[in-house]
């Protein structure tokens, strides 16, 4: 059956970036209690009990004095740039690193959640955005459509057989991101994996049409692949055809999904899972404003997987799913919300304490913590908070 991908509106096109060391950044998303519904009309939600979720003691660091560091603390009120917040977010979290683009400078910053010492990656004057944080392997995109990759202090611009990169992930030791063929966006794309250890990028999606918004894991690769669109692009319009390939790494074999209805964005954050998102009755415009979040054993891409939940809200947000748990931002009604439930399907979503502000944007998450940018008014900068997994 043919899938058919909507499209994203506020979040444009897709791709973004955050990973614990030997393991992709994901996104994926579900409604939790009080905030998001299947098909529903009030913000209401699939399963979930309401409260908050601490999720354990996430966020602190072995000191060099043998004592515990509060790496959380390190990002509370760092302002971020307003760049992509709800699809791509401009802040990428992995262990007790904090990856982010200045709101007051547009530089690309690496802080170290310890000691909240930073150093300047990137200048700011190509406008770096869509970090991808994972080890030491750091990964972003400037505006002319370069992708840059940063391991063991050095800083490589990937290249191929290609004329644009961009929508960067970034795992410990790779990188997968969309090379176009063409002068622009709309022409052919293709998904290629950069190995830091070789510094060569090979192309892993290759067929006719566009391969995008892929991710990658120490041991896979997954990308939404549109050659069965009759125009073979994705076009934002609402009516781009896709499907959900899954490569094996060592062989580069592909497993194509065949699953009834839409699937789309694939997410490998989770050891050993795939987590996507799915559309069977609804079409609504953009996509990520209502749909349903599946989690697969990667052993069985093929099969239909554990439904997450049903997710509708009043405004696009870009979800994550990492280490076992998938997140996403609700608005609903004014209200903007945090849910997260586990990909294994044991838990019930439940909405997080965030302390009741204005407006959230798009979570990154490691295995210890989760950050996101909010807003405490509608006007104000966005800042980071973090909370515990």
């Amino acid at each position: 059956m043919r899938r058919w991908l909507i499209s994203l509106c506020a979040v444009c096109a897709l791709s973004c970036g955050s990973e614990d060391s030997g393991q992709a950044a994901a996104s994926g998303g579900a409604a939790g209690a009080g905030g998001s519904a299947t098909g529903g009309t009030g913000g209401s939600a699939t399963g979930g009990t309401g409260g908050s979720a601490t999720g354990g003691s996430g966020g602190s660091a072995t000191g060099g004095s043998g004592g515990t560091v509060d790496c959380l603390s390190q990002v509370a009120g760092v302002e971020v740039a307003d760049v992509d917040l709800d699809g791509f977010p401009s802040y990428s979290v992995d262990g007790c690193q904090l990856a982010y683009v200045s709101a007051k400078t547009g530089e690309l910053r690496l802080r170290d959640l310890t000691t909240g010492k930073e150093s300047v990656i990137d200048d700011g004057a190509e406008g770096p955005r869509r970090p991808s944080l994972a080890g030491d392997v750091l990964a972003w995109e400037s505006a002319k459509h370069l992708v840059r990759v940063r391991h063991g202090g050095t800083i490589t611009i990937v290249s191929g057989s290609f004329n644009l990169a961009g929508e960067p992930r970034a795992t410990s030791d790779a990188v997968v991101f969309t090379g176009w063929l063409g002068a622009d966006t709309g022409s052919d794309s293709d998904v290629f994996l950069y190995q830091v250890s070789k510094g060569t990028s090979t192309a892993v999606a290759a067929g006719p049409g566009q391969q995008r918004f892929a991710d990658v894991s120490a041991t896979h690769v997954a990308v939404s692949d549109f050659s069965e669109d009759p125009g073979g692009v994705y076009t934002g319009d609402g009516a781009s055809q896709a499907d959900i390939i899954v490569f094996d790494r060592a062989t580069l074999t592909p497993t194509v999904r065949s699953a009834p209805g839409k699937q789309a964005f694939p997410m490998l954050g989770s050891s050993g899972t795939l987590s996507y998102l799915e559309w069977v009755v609804v079409h609504p415009i953009p996509k990520l404003q209502e749909y349903t979040l599946r989690a697969v054993p990667l052993a069985t891409p093929a099969a239909s997987g554990v439904k997450i939940a049903d997710v509708q809200s009043d405004q696009a947000v870009r979800p994550t799913a990492r280490a076992g748990v998938a997140e996403w931002v609700v608005r609903w009604q004014g209200v903007s919300s945090l849910y997260r439930a586990a990909l294994d399907g044991s838990t019930a979503p439940q909405k997080q304490d965030l302390g009741g502000a204005a407006v959230l944007h798009a979570p990154s998450s490691s295995s210890s913590m989760t950050v996101l940018a909010v807003r405490q008014t509608t006007a104000s900068t966005p800042a980071l908070v973090a909370i515990p997994r």
